[in-house]
């Protein structure tokens, strides 16, 4: 099991990696959200909530990061870059739902 998070990986490995402008773009976008939703998950949960919210959110973001873990994995081996960006969608959308619930 990897220790690094999938954002780690993403930021490491993308200068190498040689995609187009649009792919860098939303691979970008999608770490800009990330670390949007760790600020904003870290001031949610000084705050009391109950349990299922807890686990609710917690949920929620290991759903976004498995979507992009299997993305990026897939990504690396097959350079669909369409495949990549719908991922990368489907995981910002996700994250700015757990955030606007």
């Amino acid at each position: 099991m990897s220790t690094r998070s999938i954002a780690e990986e993403i930021r490491d490995e993308l200068p190498s990696l040689g995609v187009d402008p649009d792919t860098k773009k939303a691979l970008d976008e999608w770490l800009a959200a990330d670390r949007e939703f760790n600020g904003w998950f870290l001031v949610t949960t000084k705050r009391a909530l109950a349990d299922d919210e807890l686990m609710e959110l917690l949920e929620g973001y290991r759903e976004s990061q498995e979507t992009m873990q299997k993305a990026w994995k897939t990504f690396r081996e097959d350079k669909n870059q369409a495949r990549l960006a719908a991922s990368v969608a489907i995981s910002i959308s996700r994250m700015h739902a757990l955030m606007n619930e």
